[in-house]
């Protein structure tokens, strides 16, 4: 896990710890949330250090708590579950598609119960799930949709960004 130099990394590197700000809202972090907003058309984006605590966030916005159940993918980062366990919430796992191996928008209406919050799609390996159908769900259902869209940065699905739907 040797890292790679391309460019001005040393030198940002120094220039950071020159304004004595290695960590969260400083300069960089506003640099780089400016550049998110750019790219993904957003008014605002909060960074966070990792997709985990945004998943949390996310789980804790939608007021999941104990015995509300969030439907998501079979094939995940433990993340995901994890940032529902640690609600008191339970993950209901549904299949993924063979096509893309995104939670299989064909099966999540069976999965859900009187219990059901939400519904958190992961956009692997940066395709998107079918978003429209989930949004459809979640609509019909009053239940929220959560894009973990950790790997889908720059990714849209019919021009949406990734991540903006949900």
């Amino acid at each position: 896990n040797e890292p790679s130099i391309v460019g001005d990394e040393l030198k940002f590197i120094e220039d950071a710890i020159s304004r004595q700000q290695l960590s969260g809202d400083g300069y960089y972090t506003e640099l780089c949330q400016n550049w998110i907003n750019q790219k993904v058309g957003c008014a605002a984006s909060l960074l966070t250090h990792s997709c985990t605590a945004a998943l949390e966030m996310a789980v804790i916005l939608a007021g999941v708590g104990p015995g509300d159940e969030v439907i998501m993918p079979s094939y995940t980062f433990v993340s995901t579950a994890n940032a529902v366990v640690l609600r008191g919430g339970i993950p209901v796992f549904v299949d993924t598609r063979e096509d893309t191996l995104n939670l299989d928008e064909s099966l999540v209406e069976a999965a859900i119960t009187d219990r059901t919050k939400a519904i958190m799609t992961v956009h692997y390996a940066g395709v998107c799930s079918e978003l429209q159908a989930l949004k459809e769900i979640c609509e019909k259902h009053d239940l929220f949709l959560i894009e973990d869209a950790a790997q889908a940065l720059g990714s849209t699905y019919f021009g949406a960004q990734a991540g903006s739907i949900g």
